[in-house]
């Protein structure tokens, strides 16, 4: 019997991975040839699987079908904001009026027909008042708006939620007076000059020519004001991701009004 010290081998990883790639490599062309069918096989099921879902996104794509989306997109931010301010606008429109008062004066003529005539134009402003605040609601809780109420430090209507812009609004063109017009500019112009960047815009929903463009900027204590009037007012407030839904809103607000 020998002697000899025995030898063993040592299996390394790198010879593992080896003995198992050798273990699967074909050993006739048949076995090859075979893999090499099933591996086209399987790419080219790949292949159309892709194809058919690139097929299928392609036909979603279509300029019709895109159309219809934003149309529903559209549709769904038009509903969302009118069910937001309805509540508003309605709880405003039920709110306690002023009852008319006649007022005896030293030269006015007691006339029934005069009085009639008092007590419409009373309920007219009446009215006017309350559409100036519906316009505060309706212009304030639009996409990208907020309506700072009643007693903001700023003292003003509306302001857009990136503060690129600021808004004191009024419902008629004649509104101001000479120290109403002062007090306003006053409150753009300071809060111009603690945000430069910030476009402050007097805003008036009824200008006195609604067909005419009135929007102008002047100069003010050494800041630029704006004014929109009317049509620019709505349409720079109402124009949300390139599209404009003054159209729509004037349509569905209006409608709330008249339904009460």
């Amino acid at each position: 019997m020998s002697n000899k010290p025995k030898k063993f081998k040592v299996k390394t990883k790198e010879a593992d991975q080896l003995a198992e790639v050798e273990s699967v490599q074909p050993k006739t062309e048949d076995e090859t040839s075979k893999l090499k069918a099933e591996a086209e096989a399987k790419r080219n099921a790949e292949e159309d699987a892709t194809k058919e879902i690139e097929d299928k996104y392609k036909y979603f794509k279509t300029e019709e079908n895109i159309n219809k989306i934003i149309k529903c997109q559209r549709l769904f931010r038009i509903n969302r904001y009118i069910k937001k301010v309805k509540p508003k606008i309605e709880r405003i429109l039920k709110l306690k009026r002023k009852e008319f008062v006649y007022e005896e004066t030293i030269f006015g003529v007691e006339n029934k027909e005069i009085i009639k005539n008092l007590k419409i134009a009373h309920n007219i402003r009446q009215t006017q008042m309350k559409e100036g605040d519906i316009a505060q609601v309706v212009l304030g809780n639009f996409y990208g708006w907020k309506d700072l109420g009643t007693g903001h430090e700023t003292g003003l209507d509306l302001l857009k939620e990136d503060n690129s812009a600021i808004i004191e609004l009024k419902n008629k063109w004649n509104t101001c007076n000479s120290s109403s017009s002062k007090a306003l500019c006053d409150k753009l112009s300071n809060y111009k000059k603690k945000n430069t960047n910030t476009r402050c815009i007097w805003g008036v929903i009824n200008p006195k020519d609604i067909n005419k463009n009135n929007s102008s900027k002047f100069e003010y204590d050494g800041v630029i004001i704006e004014k929109l009037e009317g049509n620019e007012l709505l349409d720079y407030i109402f124009t949300y991701k390139n599209y404009n839904y003054k159209k729509d809103i004037l349509y569905y607000i209006k409608e709330i009004i008249n339904s009460l």
